[in-house]
């Protein structure tokens, strides 16, 4: 027992120390040669490689080694860095990637002379790469998530002091209606978003900066035009800004990871207050908002998987190994049944199965009697407008 107390005086005491950073105003700080690196690799680095590169150095590596001197980065502190991430519940293939951006820093500070030599990384352990179904909401799921967040809207419920509001209704509806990941959340601004009418048809664009992958327009459902005007009227009722270079959600926080943790806070007090994740043993994060909405399109869509990718900047891989893996065939039957003749669905006529006899014809698909009776190419030509942008 005495060996056991001893040996966690030891510990903490070696972190304790390990922490302890030696500061530099000089160009070996650890954010000036981080700095210099991007700079040094914009130019060749793929775009979204290193906008997401450059986030995560952002986010993590910057407030861990502040301005601390490369040259006295140790092992110690790696290993304290690692912990740190695990803490927040990053998975291990993105800490992995954290190491990475990491070492090349580090490298790049070597060969500059401002490093004598690297410290010996940590392993990442784990697996660095997941399969796990990633849960999304139905439809009555996603009616009921809605539904509470209005409810504690109107009882003026505050989480850590701050009140949920109609934005976080219109935020939810926004995603599952929009296919944007929760990183797009803190660079998305009023200038990004476009209505377009095609005809009958309004529906917004999207143009945000990539936070992941690519910068491909999103094309939202048409129903985000009157869910993205009433949010505006919102914002203007708590008298927060709209300009076109003001973000979209939660404009007043301009410490947009500071924003973040308010989201996914308020988005969880709905979620516990829905009771879902008692009643399905679901696990429901605002990621599920996305997962949604690709399922939901799947399911009660017409759309292929690889316009489905593009739309939501991702790829047909990603959607069947993560988002559709929930996805059964009995869900998708009726799209998989349909044929588009024209006049409207197709009808399936077989012969008598128990006497086939000798001239027997297989089931047939024919298409059901119309009364225009004229081939296709005959139907009148489209008088469709052509599609036209409008600034919302």
């Amino acid at each position: 027992m005495e060996a056991k107390r001893f040996a966690e005086k030891f510990y903490k005491e070696t972190l304790l120390d390990s922490s302890v950073t030696v500061k530099s105003n000089k160009v070996n700080a650890f954010a000036v040669v981080g700095n210099l690196f991007f700079k040094s690799t914009e130019k060749n680095t793929n775009a979204s490689t290193y906008k997401s590169d450059y986030n995560r150095y952002q986010q993590h590596l910057v407030p861990f080694f502040k301005q601390q001197d490369v040259n006295t980065i140790t092992n110690a502190q790696l290993n304290q860095f690692v912990e740190e991430l695990k803490s927040t519940e990053i998975k291990p293939a993105t800490i992995k990637h954290h190491i990475v951006i990491l070492r090349k820093i580090l490298k790049f500070a070597i060969a500059n002379d401002q490093m004598r030599s690297l410290p010996v990384f940590p392993r990442i352990t784990g697996k660095l790469q997941t399969s796990q179904k990633r849960d999304y909401l139905t439809v009555e799921e996603y009616e009921l998530i809605v539904k509470t967040a209005e409810e504690l809207s109107d009882q003026q419920v505050k989480v850590r002091n701050l009140p949920i509001t109609l934005k976080i209704k219109y935020l939810i509806q926004f995603m599952v209606n929009s296919f944007i990941r929760p990183s797009d959340l803190r660079v998305i601004k009023h200038r990004h978003v476009k209505k377009m009418v095609d005809g009958d048809e309004e529906w917004l664009s999207l143009s945000h900066p990539a936070t992941k992958t690519n910068a491909n327009e999103v094309q939202a459902m048409p129903v985000t035009v009157g869910i993205y005007q009433k949010l505006c009227k919102q914002l203007k009722s708590e008298n927060l800004p709209t300009a076109p270079d003001d973000y979209i959600f939660f404009p007043d926080i301009k410490d947009r990871n500071r924003a973040m943790e308010i989201i996914s806070r308020q988005f969880k007090k709905i979620v516990d207050e829905s009771g879902i994740e008692r009643t399905t043993d679901k696990k429901i994060v605002l990621y599920s908002l996305r997962h949604t909405a690709i399922m939901l399109r799947l399911i009660i869509g017409d759309v292929n998987t690889l316009a489905l990718a593009r739309n939501a900047r991702t790829s047909q891989n990603m959607i069947d190994q993560f988002y559709a893996s929930h996805l059964t065939t009995n869900q998708v039957r009726k799209q998989l049944h349909y044929i588009p003749w024209k006049g409207g669905r197709s009808e399936v006529k077989s012969l008598d199965s128990k006497s086939p006899g000798k001239n027997a014809q297989p089931a047939i698909i024919t298409p059901p009697p119309t009364r225009n009776s004229k081939p296709l190419s005959d139907s009148k030509k489209s008088s469709r407008k052509p599609v036209r942008k409008v600034t919302e």
